[in-house]
């Protein structure tokens, strides 16, 4: 179990070439509003600003040091919103060669819509990229499909929360016993969490000092 406090491109930079074998996150989503907005769509963090203009530009950065650090797959959770919409499709057309499943995530439960009569966006997307061919699961059949019934319990602060049913599916599912996994936008830590309870190894790296410590406390 190794946990970073700091920006995960610096800290990623430190890691050797494929030195893990998976990733699972979920970056901030550029949704762009402060806390004190009349929408219906709030900011989800207290202590980080969730606006970035190079948003496209970032984004590949990540990735593209998450394919050289990652043995196998990366699993990259994003969700479409009124401000990163056309970032996140134009995402998906950059990695096409690399896209090899799609992922949906459902929710019963989701914030409302930003006005009255929109439509309210309860869809997120868990990117699977790869370099090979396929991606196995470990049960002889896996959906692509996971849907959520209930929020999960995360930090004071930080309503970005991943629902513990996504981390565990993904991990129980996709990874192996003492692999590592890793998180470079930990958060709260519930990828954390679920590595632990399935018995496999955890790099954590999370750049607001709030988060870190909360999410060090959850996972212990």
């Amino acid at each position: 179990m190794k946990l970073y406090n700091g920006d995960c491109l610096e800290v990623m930079k430190e890691l050797p070439d494929n030195s893990v074998d998976y990733v699972l996150t979920s970056p901030p989503y550029n949704i762009g509003r402060s806390r004190n907005t009349k929408s219906g769509q709030k900011a989800k963090y207290e202590h980080f600003i969730d606006k970035n203009p190079n948003y496209f530009e970032w984004t590949v950065s990540i990735i593209d040091e998450l394919f050289r650090v990652t043995k196998k797959h990366i699993f990259y959770n994003i969700q479409a919103n009124w401000t990163n919409k056309k970032d996140v499709y134009k995402l998906i057309g950059h990695y096409s060669d690399k896209l090899i499943q799609n992922f949906i995530w459902t929710k019963e439960h989701s914030s409302p819509a930003s006005a009255h009569y929109a439509i309210t966006n309860s869809v997120e997307y868990i990117l699977g990229l790869s370099n090979e061919k396929r991606i196995k699961g470990n049960q002889i059949n896996s959906t692509n499909h996971i849907h959520t019934s209930t929020r999960t319990k995360g930090l004071k602060d930080h309503n970005a929360v991943m629902h513990i049913d996504i981390s565990d599916y993904f991990i129980e599912n996709f990874t192996k016993e003492n692999e590592i996994v890793l998180d470079p936008f930990m958060g709260s830590g519930t990828t954390g969490l679920s590595c632990v309870k399935y018995n496999r190894q955890f790099i954590g790296i999370e750049l607001v000092p709030e988060y870190y410590e909360g999410a060090k406390e959850r996972i212990g």
